[in-house]
């Protein structure tokens, strides 16, 4: 599991809640079986073998509805012996938008292999084939800053996948520079994710759940770039490892969800009694943008068939 110091050396470290889950031989060959993922188990992010609770996610999350974040997306990746979940978000026809972290080795910080990737959207339930859409990466395209970083508390945790599918479900806006109003203290914002109801879960959680949360600071952990989002007042309900790389994002009365953040880390044993921390997207757009049109613009000009 990533440990991502803060700049106070007393404090506790911050964790990205992705992530990883110790897989063995067997456990991948499962995946083959079931077209997407099928880990049972398989040890904690800490080691340690975990009992497996009830399937939830998103900490006191609320079990989505088909077709109410419609573009959100599942990952799963396999490398080696290491299989991992992560979320993101659909921003173009090829493109999901998730955090670098889900990309880079937390040891060298080489990029993983783009071939073990699967994503899967259009359905609230990754495991259900009804209705899902699933495809395989050709290429992981991290911050090329972050990605140069040998500290992961650096700015810039965000990363594209180029789907090798299409996908048809509609993508979400993303923040620009103007809507810097909703990162104010007090607005009030949600998360969504496939993560974990807790740090030792043993095995991947199916359904998308999603909760409300409060935003609390864009200058969060003293890291620039980033926002920090809590569950006031009530402080029960987070997010957790798998939940990295999925958006944080407003409501607009009549231009529908805006995405304003995306799941970098959070304390550690996945705490909502502390915020998590988002990556801001308003800052990193105008990257995203000329990414996404390059890829969409060299896929138009391939011939089909």
């Amino acid at each position: 599991m990533t440990n991502l110091l803060r700049p106070d050396a007393d404090e506790d470290p911050v964790s990205s809640p992705s992530k990883k889950l110790a897989a063995s031989l067997a456990a991948i060959a499962a995946i083959a079986l079931i077209g997407i993922v099928s880990v049972t188990g398989a040890t904690g992010a800490a080691g340690k073998r975990a009992a497996a609770p009830a399937q939830a996610s998103v900490i006191n999350g609320k079990l989505a509805t088909p077709g109410q974040y419609p573009w959100m997306a599942f990952i799963v990746a396999v490398e080696g012996e290491l299989v991992f979940a992560c979320s993101g978000s659909v921003i173009a026809p090829r493109v999901v938008l998730t955090a670098a972290h889900c990309t880079l080795d937390e040891e060298s910080h080489a990029p993983y292999d783009p071939a073990g990737y699967t994503v899967v959207t259009g359905a609230v339930n990754w495991a259900d084939p009804n209705g899902r859409q699933t495809s395989k990466v050709t290429q992981l395209i991290p911050y090329p800053k972050y990605a140069a970083k040998t500290s992961r508390d650096e700015f810039g945790d965000a990363a594209l996948l180029v789907l090798e599918t299409p996908t048809t479900v509609p993508g979400i806006a993303l923040a620009k520079r103007s809507d810097r109003r909703y990162l104010r203290l007090g607005t009030r914002a949600r998360l969504a994710g496939w993560g974990q109801t807790h740090d030792e879960q043993a095995e991947f959680t199916e359904s998308l759940y999603w909760t409300k949360t409060v935003v609390e600071s864009d200058r969060c952990e003293r890291l620039w770039g980033a926002i920090c989002a809590v569950d006031f007042p009530k402080f029960k309900s987070g997010g957790c490892f798998g939940d990295s790389g999925g958006p944080l994002f407003v409501g607009r009365r009549e231009q529908g969800w805006l995405e304003i953040g995306i799941v970098h880390g959070g304390f550690d044993h996945c705490t909502t009694r502390r915020p998590a921390i988002y990556t801001r997207v308003d800052l990193l757009r105008k990257w995203i943008m000329g990414r996404v049109r390059k890829i969409e613009s060299e896929a138009a000009a391939v011939p089909a068939g």
